[in-house]
């Protein structure tokens, strides 16, 4: 996570910053990303509690807790042609400010469970996430041979990195092989259904408030994409930094994550490319969802 936000923000100091500085645009998705989002992790608990495995639901209200993914969705607002400055700007705030949020949503998630100290989580995040991030944009800011090798890099230095992610993922669902094989299967399917269900809501409700804010079209397409989409990689960082006993169920807890992971993926590549800027003047050729 760490050396993701490195890059965001060093992407983000390489672009124009006109671009990038769109403040009604970028109040709006940090207050989507994390405030509003947030809030669907407690109609899945309520909902859900009796029905479904209550591990799965606490993955799944966490998957909704944290901020917005590190790059795929900058990726995908490239490829909408949207403003993929103002896209690198928000990950960074959302994600450092998300350092902060996180650990009371969490303490909320999992209070029928474990009680969370938000304070000492909050030291967890702090020391997994901020810590290695300052570290690493120190070393660049004095080094002029790390900026180049990164530079150079930055191809395999991003498929090292989501590597390592899916290498801690695995490491994760094997672990707990025996409790995902013997989890009912309704759960599971329950669980598959509401992270399509979950990023559906996501992407409709920044349909309608993007569209109510009369954002221009570039920056109506960054905040549709990005407030839509949660971060894979932060919910590794959040369940490491929870209590032992709940780390115990980490395999379980990552599950609801990964499918509500590849259901944003899914729905969003197949619609992302529905949109391109039809000229400068611009107007969206493609619409949010088929007609």
């Amino acid at each position: 996570m760490a050396s993701s936000l490195g890059r965001a923000a060093f992407r983000a100091c390489l672009d124009s910053v006109s671009d990038a500085n769109q403040p009604k645009a970028l109040v709006l998705g940090i207050v989507l990303v994390l405030f509003v989002t947030p809030a669907i992790a407690g109609p899945i608990l309520h909902f859900g509690a009796g029905r479904v495995d209550m591990t799965l639901l606490q993955g799944m209200a966490l998957f909704c807790v944290v901020p917005t993914t590190l790059s795929s969705g900058v990726t995908m607002v490239t490829q909408a042609k949207g403003n993929v400055s103002l896209a690198v700007f928000l990950t960074t705030v959302t994600n450092l400010l998300g350092v902060l949020t996180m650990p009371w949503s969490m303490s909320r998630i999992f209070a029928a469970t474990v009680p969370i100290k938000p304070t000492d989580m909050l030291g967890e995040l702090l020391w997994l996430t901020l810590a290695p991030l300052v570290f690493g944009m120190s070393l660049r800011q004095v080094s002029g041979s790390i900026r180049k090798f990164v530079k150079d890099n930055k191809k395999v230095l991003g498929l090292c990195q989501n590597s390592c992610i899916l290498c801690v993922v695995w490491l994760m669902v094997s672990g707990a092989q025996d409790k995902i094989v013997g989890s009912a299967p309704k759960d599971l399917w329950a669980c598959l259904a509401m992270a399509g269900g979950v990023h559906l809501v996501f992407r409709v409700g920044g349909y309608f408030v993007a569209t109510a804010a009369r954002l221009p079209p570039r920056e109506w397409v960054t905040i549709v994409l990005m407030c839509s989409q949660k971060s894979l990689p932060v919910c590794v960082s959040v369940i490491s930094a929870l209590p032992q006993e709940l780390r115990e169920r980490s395999g379980v807890l990552i599950v609801p994550c990964v499918m509500a992971h590849a259901a944003q993926l899914i729905i969003d590549s197949i619609l992302a490319v529905r949109w391109e800027l039809q000229d400068p003047a611009g107007e969206l050729k493609g619409s949010l969802l088929p007609k």
